[in-house]
């Protein structure tokens, strides 16, 4: 087991009282899986990931309870400096916009190779500061060319030598996202989380980003939690996949498994929603009502406002997790 979040709640303050962002997340990530962790926006996906990467804002949010173990060490308890040294070698982060995470001021060079010496430096490869005070700074810095080049033919990236030297504006959409991959990838991560990577981006780059990341889970032996909201994307590239609504997981499963055989009423309703070849226009039908608001959610079940299978127990006791086979999981009173 690489990932275990037990129990995690988070909380976030705002003009309006305490946000209850997750409420009691449950998620297991073995090692060489491809997971996907799917729901409606606002569910609380990215903020499951900023915890695992101990990225929340200490001014607003403040993680109240539960634990996230990561090959069995709990990450909470870790200080700041062991915190980067974690982040600079077991964790790497793709995040969602690539036209916002490069700096429009610096080459591609500047970026990724100070990438490249961070995670270096960080996971204890490079003694002391390299910023012009080492003697070697030069071999240092030298070296740290030849991985960036190296890393950006490894994401697809042709004549790195030449590209590298120049800004993000001369780099498209897909290539800028292959960037920020080669990046998250400079430190040999054990575990990759990808938020969205493919949002701002066409249908055939975000194909080809998806097999990139495919590719790179074989030959890196990677593990990846690819947070998205598209169910299509699932199908095709993940093995297993975790429900998230309103801050809680309600559904674990192996892809196969979960589309096949739907457990708990929310997805459902996410999966009758996508339409298919088969589908006759004006059939399809969403969930009706919105996700509550988490500075006052709804006692028990936080979607028995929108279920239609609802019962008494659902709007006063919080549903514990159901084994309802190997390996496939729900929180659902149904069950």
């Amino acid at each position: 087991m690489l990932l275990n979040i037990e129990n995690l709640h988070l909380e976030f303050k705002t003009f309006d009282g305490i946000s209850k962002v997750l409420a009691g997340v449950n998620l297991v990530l073995e090692r060489g899986d491809v997971m996907a962790l799917v729901g409606e926006t606002g569910c609380g996906k990215s903020m499951t990931a900023l915890s695992v990467a101990r990225l929340i804002p200490k001014q607003s949010g403040e993680i109240t309870d539960g634990r996230i173990l990561f090959d069995g060490i709990d990450i909470l308890g870790k200080d700041q400096a062991a915190l980067r040294r974690f982040r600079a070698r077991r964790l790497g982060m793709i995040f969602q916009d690539p036209t916002t995470n490069l700096n429009p001021l610096f080459t591609i060079r500047e970026q990724l190779v100070d990438a490249v010496l961070y995670q270096c430096h960080e996971a204890g490869d490079v003694p002391g500061l390299w910023r012009g005070f080492l003697p070697s700074s030069r071999q240092l810095r030298q070296d740290a060319l030849s991985r960036a080049v190296e890393l950006m033919e490894m994401v697809g990236i042709p004549d790195g030598n030449r590209r590298i030297e120049e800004y993000p504006h001369q780099f498209s959409g897909g290539m800028r996202q292959r960037v920020l991959i080669a990046m998250a990838l400079a430190g040999k991560p054990d575990l990759l989380i990808a938020d969205e990577p493919t949002t701002a981006l066409d249908v055939t780059i975000q194909a080809q980003i998806l097999k990139l990341i495919i590719n790179l889970v074989d030959k890196l032996n990677l593990s990846v939690l690819l947070i998205t909201h598209n169910l299509g994307v699932v199908a095709k590239t993940c093995q297993k996949a975790a429900v998230m609504y309103a801050g809680r997981v309600v559904e674990q499963a192996p892809v196969r498994e979960l589309f096949k055989n739907p457990r708990h009423p929310y997805t459902q309703g996410l999966i009758q929603a996508v339409p298919t070849r088969h589908t006759v226009r004006g059939s399809l039908e969403g969930i009706p009502g919105l996700i509550p608001n988490l500075n006052d959610p709804p006692a028990g079940c936080r979607f028995h406002p929108r279920c239609e299978r609802a019962i008494d127990i659902c709007r006063s006791e919080i549903p514990a997790n159901t084994v309802i086979k190997s390996n496939h999981q729900t929180a659902c009173h149904l069950y």
